[in-house]
């Protein structure tokens, strides 16, 4: 913190190979191909990408994963083989761009290219993709593509870095006398210094309120320039209709003229604490409620978090910095204001910086269940490896802050020899902090840029690679998060649905497998809905929202209907997967169940099966054809009604488990509330859950006192189950039988 290179040229060293490793490591994360490319919130378009349709479309609609800024949303319909666009009429409807050709389109492939605007974070977005009119796409061509720093995008990554340092050091010097209780007295140079330091008090703190002044009408620049070329990126150019269309279309525009307009009274107002503390608050929102917080689920609690983050934050870091500016160069000059400042004013500050590094710590930790789909995304992402590095950076910070508090500053005061060299060492690592905070600070920039996190670009990446080209079948797509997967069956034929429902419209493919797990031939249809063929056994409706779904296919001259719930609690999600997750642990401790399970591939087929659990590793099964067996560990024991016991082995090394017996949470991810309801006097949670690899689907009833499951029903290709379940600890005794 201001400590000259000649006095300590050992440090100065030390901080030149750390900038330069965090230098490499950003370098090295910017040319990494996939922080390039395969990040744009395209989830599917009809016609698909790369499809084949043998008659032009009356309509193209593309379907993102957000909500759409309809009057910043574009797109254009081309020949591949050059030529001018075709007329259209484009309309943007929540989250789907619909573009509707004037004429006929002739014979022969085409290009989309879209622009889309994201309402909740504000984030443009493009791509292209070709489908072919009675001719094959280019498929070469359907790439859809969104770089991060595209469109001038290191332009507003370097605005977004001086936003965040100058609001981070403001909010810092508005906040900590507050929260220390000084009122209007300075923190940084408070007022015992008189005694000691009479000539540089008053400096420091003229200083002080010097910066702080300064510091806010820097922000306010960033944040003004910032949303002139964002709003220039989203509309296609710098207009007044553009900027207004961008600021005054979702929450994420409203955050953003909160920021200004609390930084603009920020910098007016002349020396009023209460007044700048309150501002920075309002800042400090603005500021979350206009970034990757609002793209979230649940996005009140995801805004609530990153706004605590963002307050923690700018009291720790930007208290750092904050000390560096100010007394940087008096520490430089004087070694008596050095030892004043480790033995009066860095303990003063460390009474805010110790818990406001705690909740940094602690709402940095549920940002990453919100944005991380899974650990691995911190290392298979590129916005994983960003977001690591700046959680290594914010951890080499706490380290050094940690050493030089309860290592080297308790050994500087000491009497003795080695207090210089005690003392060298603590402001060589105190100098280093605000270094390592600026890099932290150049890490969210960059994070800031990509348009989603991976937790909310999943499904939107599956369902681009299934679109890349034609297929068939094609594989399922993972739900977004704002998605339900279900499934039920229709005779002999399984019947899915991917759903989303937005402003009274249901909206969402069906597909019918038949017994094999491949597209059906059978003819089906959604009564009421407008269907478009999407291929084999599949078919994207649009249909007024309502609680079920049903599905007609004709199967052998009869009528069969599958009933698809479509109504779900939408912003349940993080409940429906703690739900799930606790429930797994209760059914796991068991020490006992029973469980009854009615199996059906279609009419005429049935299979009943009778089941003891006992803890921890006992099984007992009784079909309805007469077959019993007994399991204990890893022993196995089967008979029929024609021949004895015969004792054999379980499984393929892995001993049966009970706990084992139970696993939902592999599911957790697509886990949806249906229904809350009351069933013969308890509570219970209808929870949907769904695998689309294997592809599975499931339904679980759940008793919400004691958050057992009461049914459970499964659905996959040819095998249609339900399950009871009840005499939960009860007494049983699962015995192994004697072999003759």
């Amino acid at each position: 913190m201001g400590i000259g290179a000649r006095e300590y040229p050992k440090g100065a060293s030390v901080l030149r190979r750390m900038l330069v490793a965090v230098a490499a490591a950003l370098a090295a994360l910017v040319a990494s191909p996939s922080s390039a490319h395969g990040h744009a919130a395209f989830a599917q378009s009809s016609p698909a990408a790369g499809a084949r349709i043998e008659q032009s479309p009356a309509r193209l609609v593309l379907t993102f994963t957000e909500p759409l800024n309809g009057g910043l949303s574009r797109g254009s319909v081309t020949p591949a083989a050059g030529g001018q666009s075709v007329p259209l009429v484009a309309a943007g409807d929540g989250r789907t761009l619909v573009l509707v050709p004037r004429g006929p389109l002739p014979k022969g492939p085409y290009l989309v290219r879209w622009h889309t605007v994201s309402t909740q974070d504000g984030h443009a977005l493009e791509g292209t993709f070709s489908f072919g009119v009675r001719t094959a796409a280019t498929t070469s061509d359907s790439e859809v593509e969104q770089s991060p720093f595209a469109r001038s995008g290191w332009l507003r990554i370097g605005l977004r870095a001086v936003l965040y340092v100058s609001l981070l050091l403001w909010v810092a010097s508005a906040l900590i006398p507050r929260l220390l209780g000084l009122g209007r007295r300075s923190w940084v140079a408070p007022p015992d210094l008189d005694a000691r330091l009479r000539s540089q008090a008053i400096a420091l703190r003229e200083r002080e309120r010097r910066i702080a002044g300064e510091l806010a009408w820097v922000a306010l620049a960033a944040a003004i320039a910032t949303t002139l070329a964002e709003a220039a990126d989203a509309a296609g150019g710098l207009s007044a209709n553009g900027v207004s269309t961008f600021l005054f279309n979702g929450e994420a525009g409203i955050g953003r003229l909160a920021l200004i307009g609390a930084l603009l009274l920020a910098a007016l107002q002349n020396g009023r604490a209460r007044l700048a503390a309150l501002l920075a608050v309002v800042a400090s929102w603005g500021l979350a409620a206009s970034g990757h917080a609002a793209s979230a689920e649940p996005r009140g609690w995801s805004i609530l978090n990153d706004w605590v983050h963002l307050l923690s934050g700018a009291v720790w870091l930007g208290g750092i910095g904050m000390l560096a500016l100010v007394w940087g160069p008096t520490l430089r000059r004087n070694r008596e204001a050095r030892r004043l400042a480790a033995e009066r004013v860095l303990p003063e500050f460390g009474r805010v910086a110790l818990p406001a590094f705690f909740a940094v710590a602690a709402t940095g930790v549920v940002s990453l269940t919100l944005q991380l789909s899974a650990p691995g995304d911190l290392i298979f992402s590129a916005y994983g490896r960003l977001l690591l590095i700046k959680i290594v950076l914010v951890g080499v910070l706490a380290i050094a802050s940690s050493v030089h508090v309860w290592v080297l500053r308790p050994r500087a005061r000491r009497p003795t020899a080695a207090v210089t060299s005690a003392e060298r060492r603590h402001w060589r690592l105190v100098r280093g902090e605000p270094i390592v905070g600026i890099c932290v600070v150049l890490a969210v920039a960059l994070l800031v840029t990509f348009p989603l996190p991976p937790e909310q670009l999943a499904s939107a990446q599956n369902a681009v690679a299934s679109a890349e080209a034609p297929c068939d079948p094609c594989p399922l797509p993972t739900p977004a998060g704002d998605e339900l997967s279900v499934a039920d069956r229709a005779g002999t034929q399984l019947v899915s649905g991917l759903l989303r429902s937005a402003g009274g419209v249901l909206t969402g493919t069906i597909r019918v497998f038949d017994l094999r797990g491949q597209p059906s031939r059978t003819p089906f249809e959604v009564p009421g809905a407008e269907e478009t063929d999407c291929g084999r056994g599949c078919s994207r409706i649009r249909v007024p929202a309502r609680e079920r779904l049903a599905v007609r296919v004709q199967e052998r001259g009869r009528t069969f209907t599958a009933d698809l719930p479509s109504a779900w609690e939408h912003s349940a999600n993080a409940e429906a997967r703690r739900r799930l997750v606790a429930t797994q642990a209760v059914m796991r401790s068991l020490r006992s169940v029973r469980q009854r399970e009615f199996v059906t591939s279609g009419p005429g087929s049935v299979a009943r099966t009778v089941y003891r659990l006992q803890a921890p590793n006992r099984l007992a099964l009784k079909t309805g054809g007469g077959v019993r067996t007994v399991i204990i560990g890893d022993r196995q024991w089967t008979s029929t009604r024609e021949s004895p016991w015969a004792r054999g082995s379980y499984g393929e090394g892995l001993p049966f488990a009970l706990r084992r017996w139970f696993r939902w949470s592999t599911y957790s991810g697509t886990a949806r509330i249906l229904d809350r309801r009351r069933e013969g006097g308890r509570r219970v949670l209808e929870l949907a859950l769904a695998d689309p690899a294997t592809p599975l689907w499931i339904r679980l009833v759940v008793d919400v006192r004691t958050r057992r499951v009461v049914r459970e029903q499964i659905a996959v290709s040819g095998h249609f189950t339900s399950e009871t379940y009840e005499a939960f600890d009860q007494p049983t005794e699962v015995e192994a039988p004697r072999v003759r």
